[in-house]
């Protein structure tokens, strides 16, 4: 096999793996907004600090680094990247959120029954006024039990013969799973009795002795009742109960005095982007020459779609592997009644990380080592710039540092004096600028304006996004070279491709979708977003995460504290809970298995715009490269691929997380807070806004490039992209004479 083969397969791996890191990002940035509380503003910066490393290294790297060994300079920016995947993994060990040592003594303190609460003959009024009964009762129950007439006759020991302390469910005799209830079923059977003393007028009797009953029951349980309490204020879901919700607050407060804001994982964060951008230059500005000098012009579109469509095969395993990542919780042990399908599950985002970069140092490391081979041999690869080396012979190699500069700043204004290459740059900045920060947010928004689980996700943008592009890469390349495609032919198909790409965006802007959490808050639009209610005002809900939850008739309420319910039943290991006692819902019960999902076809209709888009999208990257490769000077062409990665991270990847984390901050409606009170990760968007202005948006720049594209195709008359130039033919025949005398046998 020859050299340039071997080097071919490791620079497409390493291309590969380090598309599977760009996707791979984008899949793991709601989970850490939602595990460090960030705004997509903070994360859309963060995201861009790749480019504040790319930006002031790129133009000198393709300048100095196509003057060197390219594949050793090509293998320490892959070495650079592997480690700084390594890095982004770390702030999940770094800040864990773990374990937090809090004081319960306020807690134990209202748990400890009084003297008279323990007493023989307790009236129903002290027995009431136990803050865990007190949590558990209704609230018109509880008023009207009130103003009741206390009876004072000694309290008869309660029954509990015939009752179940295990209860099941009734259907089909599965356990209760008691984990987040203490004593439930004695307090079932006091709410029984409260009914049958407010309904029939009977006797206290039974309603004082299953009061008391379980009154001193946790005399001695405390520690015990305390454990459990925790259990219940960890939780994913809030349910009504002040002893419970201020024991949340105590272990909200706990976690912000250890880390009082999300600033420390930022900067671990940001700090490992900026290597990576610096790491990420050198691939494509010295790659892309190094394979120009060791291919046939004409085969280059055929190459160039095969190396684009394996890199496209990139991001289809990197959104893969974080839909895989995504069914387990960042945490490893998910808690009860959070399934990956809720809105509010975190993905171990860190798991794709250590994978990607563990897996990237082989290649990159083979890369670096990359011999070059005999000078002059049929196997050998012209790591060094054969254009560069060319000029060497006929300058002197002791330049002052002054006179390489002034070199460096010629051939820049070479560069940037070729209108074709300008208007190129200018279309690509575009692009980049709206197809950036669209596909870096596409997650959140497919998540909260269809009710998408983010596994499913990250898996239909790989079915259908990714692999659409990939394969109109490919597609693109061959109809390049089958129909050769040069000058102003190239360029109008790039224009025709832009064209239809606007009009598919268009379209999506009029798909929309109520999704289950997008109508909670079309619910609550007449309160100003505020979900507390005469029924829950006693429900210290303050603290309560979205949770969202369904009556039997499909209503979504925020959380179950919001739907007042006191109660929450888990059936065996069903992952989907019960909550009862809700005084804010007819029927009294609320669960996720009545939320219904009714943006099915809305989905599909979505996802079959985003096959096509994808693929003329993809059409137009060979002739686009080919165009922006053949409009400068041979020898000026890392150069041309450095500036333009400049000019395309300066105003396109840099800027673009930025302003869509903006317009998608500015469509939010209710904000989680921060350990300060300053906001925190977004819960609830306005549908519309967020559906409109995203995709507008996107429309808009697109618009500006289809015009770049004209003037490209104005000016690309005389452009010549598939013919050999004459000089570079004669090497091509050279190095075939070279091939064909190795092969040729001894006479």
């Amino acid at each position: 096999m020859e050299r340039i083969y071997i080097f071919l397969a490791l620079f497409s791996f390493v291309f590969f793996l380090e598309a599977i890191g760009g996707s791979y990002i984008n899949s793991a940035v709601q989970n850490i907004e939602r595990q460090f509380q960030m705004s997509s503003r903070t994360s859309g910066f963060m995201i861009s600090a790749s480019d504040f490393g790319y930006i002031p290294c790129v133009v000198f790297i393709a300048h100095f680094g196509s003057k060197g060994n390219r594949a050793r300079w090509i293998g320490a920016g892959a070495i650079l990247v592997s480690i700084t995947y390594l890095m982004l993994a770390s702030p999940n060990f770094l800040f864990p959120q773990g374990h937090h040592d809090i004081n319960t003594t306020a807690v134990a303190a209202q748990l400890k029954p009084t003297a008279g609460q323990l007493s023989p003959n307790s009236t129903l009024r002290e027995l009431l006024s136990y803050q865990l009964i007190r949590d558990r009762m209704p609230h018109d129950t509880y008023r009207s039990l009130m103003n009741l007439e206390d009876e004072t006759t000694p309290i008869e020991k309660y029954n509990i013969t015939g009752k179940n302390p295990n209860p099941t469910n009734g259907i089909a005799a599965v356990p209760i799973n008691n984990a987040y209830t203490i004593d439930g079923w004695l307090i079932d059977e006091a709410l029984i009795a409260a009914n049958d003393v407010l309904a029939n007028g009977t006797s206290q009797n039974t309603l004082r002795s299953s009061l008391s009953l379980f009154i001193n029951r946790r005399a001695n349980t405390s520690d015990k009742d305390i454990k459990k309490l925790r259990i219940s204020a960890a939780a994913p879901f809030t349910f009504c109960g002040k002893l419970t919700n201020s024991l949340r607050a105590i272990i909200k407060n706990s976690k912000c005095e250890e880390q009082s804001s999300n600033a420390y994982p930022f900067m671990v964060f940001f700090f490992s982007l900026l290597l990576l951008g610096i790491g990420r230059t050198v691939p494509w500005s010295l790659g892309v020459p190094l394979l120009d000098d060791n291919i046939k012009k004409k085969s280059l579109p055929a190459y160039f779609g095969a190396i684009s469509s394996i890199r496209v095969l990139g991001p289809i395993c990197g959104y893969m592997i974080g839909s895989f990542c995504n069914k387990f919780y960042y945490t490893l042990h998910p808690p009860n009644g959070l399934t990956p399908a809720d809105p509010t599950w975190i993905g171990a985002w860190w798991m794709g990380f250590l994978f990607i970069g563990t897996i990237a140092l082989f290649p990159s490391t083979a890369l670096f080592f990359f011999p070059q081979g005999k000078q002059g041999s049929s196997s050998s690869v012209q790591l060094h710039d054969v254009h560069k080396e060319k000029l060497k012979k006929t300058e002197e190699d002791d330049r002052t540092l002054r006179t390489k500069l002034k070199d460096f700043g010629r051939s820049v204004k070479t560069v940037l004096s070729t209108k074709i290459y300008l208007g190129s740059v200018l279309g690509r900045v575009c692009d980049i600028l709206a197809f950036k920060g669209y596909i870096v947010f596409l997650p959140k928004y497919l998540e909260n304006h269809f009710g998408i689980p983010q596994y499913l996700v990250h898996r239909y943008m790989a079915m259908f996004g990714v692999f659409g592009f990939g394969l109109g890469a490919a597609t693109g390349g061959y109809i390049t070279q089958k129909l050769k495609l040069n000058g102003r032919r190239a360029a109008m198909f790039v224009m025709l491709m832009s064209t239809v790409n606007v009009c598919l965006y268009s379209a999506k802007i009029f798909i929309g979708c109520d999704s289950i959490v997008n109508s909670i808050g079309l619910n609550n639009r007449d309160t100003n977003y505020n979900f507390t209610r005469s029924c829950n005002s006693e429900c210290m809900c303050e603290n309560a995460r979205l949770y969202p939850v369904c009556d039997s008739q499909g209503y979504a309420y925020f959380s179950p504290c919001h739907a007042g319910c006191r109660e929450a039943k888990q059936y065996g290991s069903d992952p989907i809970l019960d909550f009862t006692s809700c005084e804010c819902v007819k029927g009294g019960v609320v669960s996720k298995k009545f939320c219904e999902n009714t943006c099915k076809t809305s989905t599909v209709v979505f996802f079959l715009t985003v096959l096509p888009g994808s693929f003329v999208a993809g059409l137009g990257v060979v002739p686009a490269m080919l165009i922006l490769l053949r409009s400068v000077p041979p020898e000026s062409r890392s150069l041309s691929l450095g500036l333009q990665g400049m000019a395309v991270s300066l105003f396109g990847t840099l800027p673009s997380p930025i302003i869509w984390g903006l317009v998608i901050d500015a469509a939010c409606l209710v904000w989680d807070k921060t350990c300060n009170g300053a906001r925190g990760a977004c819960s609830i968007y306005h549908p519309d806004r967020l559906r409109i202005w995203m995709h507008l948006l996107y429309v808009v720049i697109r618009m500006v490039a289809l015009i770049t594209d004209i003037y490209v195709w104005k000016h690309a008359k005389h452009l010549n992209i598939m013919d050999e130039p004459a000089s570079e033919e004669k090497d091509n025949i050279r190095r075939n004479s070279i091939k064909m005398q190795a092969v040729q046998p001894d006479p």
